[in-house]
């Protein structure tokens, strides 16, 4: 009888224990997040004076950091709560914002770009993106796999071709490779560069199709199909074209530039400053059209400083452009006006 209620006893416990084991198995790990972001300095002073620190509401310091020339930075390992946002710079007020990470479902990053204004003020943008959707160089589109040996012949003809501007002779080659390889997704998106190249949009636009059906996470088709929709004035096909491009590759300041200047025909001016920021951000260089954009819509809404803010980054690399000279009479227009009251 004890024999029994021992052996019933013990076998309860082994029960209870996987049953524990189980679960703790099951249970899946915390969610961690991340802030990231950068600081720029409306007076165009060093960044890397400026330092930032993550606390918690109640004032337990999570880090700091002290940005470099370029006034990036990064905190990691964050699970969901409150916290404070200070930046402190010498001889300035310190500017502080709260920041609420929620209970996201996937690991989320909070990007803020942060623009210092004078000695009280910031202006804090905030986006939410997927963890890790902030790469550092851009992503590179994915190589089909398993071409056929005679699909591969022909793309490689239409290369030659193509390399020698025969874009004609190109896209016939390119027929080839597709009636070889029908999911020859690179074939696809060339002919729509032979095509676009030649004007023939129509065939473009098809050719481009063909390439987003194949392979829907891609940048460039999306991309290039969208150029063409915007030219067209289809503003909301295009900006869906270059979104989804953008939801691939983050870092495509040309797609930014492009939504950015679609929003603001759209007269979406601040979700095209938005575009436009982050394109002068990723190519300062090479985005003279978001910077002068920048200008135009700091105009609209009257921010002289602002205005001539970004008119000072597009004269540091376009130093004697003329829409740069001219963007800079309607500031000095705009100054003008003001005093006198008009």
């Amino acid at each position: 009888m004890n024999r029994g209620t021992g052996s019933t006893r013990a076998t309860c416990s082994l029960i209870l224990v996987i049953f524990l084991a189980s679960s703790i198995v099951g249970q899946e790990g915390p969610l961690y997040h991340s802030v990231t972001g950068r600081v720029m300095a409306q007076d165009d002073s060093s960044t890397k004076i400026i330092r930032i620190i993550l606390s918690r509401q109640e004032g337990s310091i999570i880090g700091e950091k002290t940005v470099g020339y370029d006034g990036f930075f990064t905190f990691e390992s964050l699970l969901p709560g409150e916290y404070l946002l200070m930046v402190e710079r010498v001889n300035f007020a310190t500017i502080t914002r709260p920041i609420k990470i929620k209970k996201y479902s996937k690991r989320r990053t909070v990007v803020l770009n942060i623009r210092l204004k004078n000695n009280e003020r910031a202006s804090i943008r905030e986006v939410v993106r997927d963890y890790g959707s902030v790469p550092l160089e851009r992503r590179e589109e994915k190589q089909s796999k398993k071409i056929s040996r005679r699909a591969g012949k022909a793309f490689l003809k239409a290369s030659k071709e193509a390399s020698k501007g025969n874009r004609l002779r190109a896209i016939e080659y390119l027929k080839s490779a597709v009636e070889a390889y029908p999911a020859f997704f690179e074939a696809y998106y060339n002919m729509g560069v032979h095509y676009q190249a030649l004007k023939q949009w129509g065939k473009a636009v098809q050719a481009y199709r063909k390439a987003i059906a194949l392979r829907q996470q891609s940048a460039k088709p999306n991309f290039n199909l969208g150029v063409i929709l915007h030219n067209q004035g289809r503003f909301d096909q295009a900006i869906e074209r270059y979104l989804q491009a953008l939801e691939y590759d983050p870092s495509f300041a040309e797609a930014h530039q492009a939504a950015g200047e679609a929003f603001f025909q759209k007269k979406h001016y601040y979700t095209a400053e938005e575009h436009l920021e982050e394109a002068t951000r990723l190519s300062p260089a090479n985005m003279k059209l978001s910077f002068g954009l920048l200008v135009k819509i700091q105009l609209l809404k009257n921010d002289k400083a602002q205005a001539q803010y970004y008119l000072d980054q597009f004269l540091r690399y376009h130093s004697n452009d003329p829409v740069a000279l001219s963007l800079q009479g309607e500031i000095d227009k705009m100054s003008v006006e003001k005093k006198l009251g008009l």
